[in-house]
């Protein structure tokens, strides 16, 4: 697994890499102390994993910053970002970071949070989502992941909610699970959602939640017992 530091504290770049490299699925590391650096080597060496400190006083750019330009290229890279303050999580949200490490680092959580992230990338690459060849019927269609809004299930038959309108499917929810990737998550034993599609989401009866999209009407639920792990991927 490639994995792109970027700290602008030389100590702290020093114990962050030392520690990458007593973790046997690190490959390559790249490390910075500047945004701009940081940027040109992600475009260059497209990295699986990218550690951002936010606050950067010795830097052109901040982590956040550097993480929306990053974003607008690569969406595919697990970011996450290292602070002293929870306060930057709302302000990340539009990157989709995979998690956050709070300072001082705590070694065992850092290393844990490394190697489930390798198993991800592993787990990803071992799958094509160029598209899903979807059959029903006499009907074969091909669509592009980055399509899909949402999935949800009626009646044992799958319905898959696209920008180019809703197919059908006889596909259940857990096999949509395997072949798609960590942009999508199974919200409610009914529905996967695509997190890049979701505007917002707010409570509603029995502790649940309703989840809208932008630029389609229809609306997707998520279960209370599902809201925690959606706040975690959506780094809030």
């Amino acid at each position: 697994m490639k994995v792109l530091l970027l700290e602008d504290e030389e100590y702290n770049r020093d114990f962050i890499r030392q520690l990458l490299k007593e973790i046997s699925v690190v490959g390559e590391i790249m490390e910075t102390a500047s945004g701009e650096e940081a940027i040109a080597l992600a475009q260059k060496n497209r990295p699986d994993l990218i550690l951002l400190d936010i606050e950067l006083d010795k830097s052109d750019l901040n982590g956040l910053q550097v993480a929306r330009s990053i974003y607008s290229f690569n969406k595919e890279a697990y970011m996450v970002f290292i602070t002293a303050y929870s306060k930057y999580a709302i302000d990340s949200f539009e990157v989709h970071p995979y998690n956050y490490i709070l300072k001082p680092i705590k070694v065992g959580r850092f290393k844990e949070l490394v190697e489930e992230i390798a198993d991800r990338v592993k787990h990803n690459d071992s799958r094509n989502y160029n598209t899903l060849v979807i059959k029903h019927k006499n009907e074969i269609h091909h669509i592009r992941p980055g399509d899909i809004i949402f999935i949800e299930i009626q009646n044992n038959l799958s319905y898959i909610h696209t920008k180019e309108g809703i197919f059908e499917s006889y596909l259940s929810l857990a096999e949509f699970e395997m072949m798609l990737d960590r942009n999508f998550l199974r919200v409610h034993k009914s529905f996967i959602v695509n997190l890049k599609q979701i505007k917002q989401t707010r409570g509603v009866f029995d502790r649940s939640y309703e989840i809208e999209f932008y630029a389609y009407d229809q609306k997707a639920l998520m279960s209370r017992y599902k809201y925690p792990e959606y706040k975690r991927q959506m780094g809030l």
